[in-house]
């Protein structure tokens, strides 16, 4: 990446992290500045002429809004997992981890979805800028969430 991404996305997810004490309007203005900060990282990593720009940033707001509820189940499921703690039973703990698994599978396949759209209206370079920048984005938030998450043993 020409730009690598901002040292104030990183160290807002490992310092904040997602825990169960932070309130919803806490989350929302991380995620409001993750957003803004995201926008950012794609536009200087993006090459794209005026004609592409209006394009594909209207793409790109269609798939942030689609992003949407994968990422609140997600924030959802880590705050009850964390607020658990050593309280959640292994059955518990397993349908977190498979429903974990399900989000995650379901924003790849949201990904897919948005390449083969920025594909068909902009073409392949583009699409795979999008495509790699996105999974560049997803998995540094996705380590730097991982870093800050407690190791989770259940209850016995």
């Amino acid at each position: 990446m020409r730009k690598r991404l901002f040292p104030l996305l990183v160290s807002l997810l490992i310092t904040v992290g997602i825990k169960a004490q932070n309130s919803d309007q806490e989350i929302d203005l991380i995620s409001s500045i993750l957003k803004s900060e995201i926008k950012v990282f794609f536009a200087q990593n993006m090459t794209l002429s005026t004609h592409e720009a209006e394009k594909f940033w209207t793409l790109y707001d269609a798939y942030e809004e689609s992003l949407k509820p994968l990422s609140n189940q997600r924030i959802n499921m880590m705050k009850a997992v964390i607020s658990a703690d050593k309280d959640i039973s292994e059955e518990a703990l397993d349908k977190k981890i498979i429903e974990l698994s399900k989000i995650q599978k379901a924003r790849q396949n949201l990904r897919l979805k948005y390449y083969k759209r920025i594909k068909k209206e902009l073409g392949i370079p583009i699409a795979s800028q999008f495509y790699q920048i996105d999974g560049y984005i997803y998995t540094n938030i996705a380590a730097s969430l991982s870093q800050s998450m407690p190791i989770i043993v259940p209850g016995k």
